[in-house]
């Protein structure tokens, strides 16, 4: 049986706004109007930076759900990791 996907998420409103999202990678992270990151594009770059992001983030605002594409390298290790932000 294949695992439901389940889309990374940020608790927006709780967010610093330290940047380390966004700088790792801008094509799926980017800030709101009020300077506060959201999801832009969950499929805009590699599972492996939502969880490299989620393990940066100083806040502990991010949820990096479970990856897209379930054949991407390291996937299996990639959801252990991001286990405990969920």
């Amino acid at each position: 049986m294949t695992e439901e996907y389940k889309a990374p998420s940020i608790d927006t409103e709780e967010c610093t706004t330290c940047d380390e999202c966004i700088n790792l990678d801008p094509n799926i992270f980017a800030y709101n109007e009020k300077k506060k990151a959201y999801i832009k594009d969950p499929k805009g770059g590699p599972y492996k930076n939502i969880v490299r992001a989620a393990e940066r983030c100083t806040a502990r605002v991010i949820h990096p759900g479970t990856p897209w594409n379930p054949d991407e390298k390291g996937a299996e290790k990639l959801k252990k990791r991001a286990e405990k932000f969920n």
